[in-house]
């Protein structure tokens, strides 16, 4: 009886032996099976990302505008607000009032909107205005820009020109630097929306009817319904949009509003991203523009890094405050 019992654990032991060193083996097999999958993507990003930034900082922090052994210098960062044209600062300005004209006007509209649009009831509507509010999405940029150009344009024949003389308020020059930063504002605001609103349509979707239909026998009235339960329900969305809308707007570009840099320039309406293209596309020498091009972005990142960081925190303070 003893024999067999030893012979039985023996065969258990080995048996749990060979189990073990399979899954070992299987273990090695899926992290090289994974390694597989992940190394293209690791290899592109290494060398359209993080060797692009060593790129940048190497021409924008380098003394000899990153040409021989490299020297550490922030001669060109100092360069951009030293320069009589003030056009690096201008097109900073003109980023940061952006920032902060269209990230809350887009939020405020994609909200209500979206708020509506999830109270539609007939599924045909629902489906032709969520396609007609997408639509300029899918657009070309550049298209959609060109388009704003036009109506836009100084023009007397212009449709906004028209509806303007019609309301008495006379032909608006769009050029002029006051008037240019509101027409860019305008245009950037109707790009951000499609998007916003599809997407806070679906978070209003999400929300359980019940809390709705318990407010209102409570007797709350629905501005309240929608400030108590709407907004801490949708709350992670409006982070996250919010989030984005504040980085994308930081590299807004202003492609097809002007004919080219020169024209945003003489309305200062050129952004740090357009600042920062034209320095490496344009007329100027290669080595100038590559240094100025590089520490533009720099700064730009520097200060795209700080605005997500404090985004960051007041999300955490949302997010405990809403739960």
């Amino acid at each position: 009886m003893k024999k067999t019992d030893n012979s039985f654990a023996f065969k258990e032991k080995r048996n749990h032996h060979k189990k073990h060193t399979t899954n070992l083996e299987k273990n090695k097999f899926d992290v090289f099976n994974q390694l597989i999958w992940v190394l293209p993507a690791f290899f592109f990003i290494c060398v359209f990302s993080y060797f692009s930034i060593f790129i940048v900082f190497k021409f924008g922090l380098s003394e000899n505008g990153g040409q021989g052994i490299f020297k550490l210098s922030f001669s060109s960062i100092k360069d951009l607000f030293t320069e009589q044209s003030h056009e690096f600062p201008i097109a900073l300005r003109n980023t940061l009032i952006y920032v902060v004209l269209s990230v809350p006007i887009s939020l405020v509209l994609s909200l209500w909107v979206g708020k509506s649009l999830s109270n539609v009831l007939n599924k045909k509507a629902f489906s032709f205005f969520q396609s007609a509010l997408f639509l300029p999405y899918v657009m070309s940029s550049l298209a959609v820009a060109m388009a704003f150009s036009i109506i836009f344009s100084n023009g007397g024949n212009s449709l906004l020109a028209q509806v303007l003389d019609k309301l008495g308020l006379g032909n608006i020059d769009w050029l002029k630097p006051r008037n240019a930063i509101t027409m860019t504002t305008i245009y950037g605001i109707w790009r951000m929306l499609p998007f916003q609103i599809i997407l806070f349509t679906a978070a209003f979707l999400k929300v359980d009817k019940r809390l709705y239909h318990a407010a209102a026998i409570d007797g709350v009235s629905r501005w309240r319904q929608y400030w108590e339960i709407s907004i801490p329900q949708i709350m992670p969305v409006i982070i996250y949009m919010v989030t984005t809308g504040i980085i994308g707007s930081l590299k807004f570009i202003p492609f097809g509003l002007f004919t080219n840099y020169e024209e945003a320039v003489k309305s200062q309406a050129q952004t740090a991203v357009y600042y920062i293209f034209n320095q490496i596309n344009g007329d100027i020498g290669s080595i100038a523009s590559y240094s100025k091009g590089g520490a533009a972005a720099i700064v730009l990142m520097i200060i795209i890094l700080v605005i997500t960081l404090a985004n960051a925190l007041l999300s955490k303070y949302l997010r405990k405050k809403f739960r």
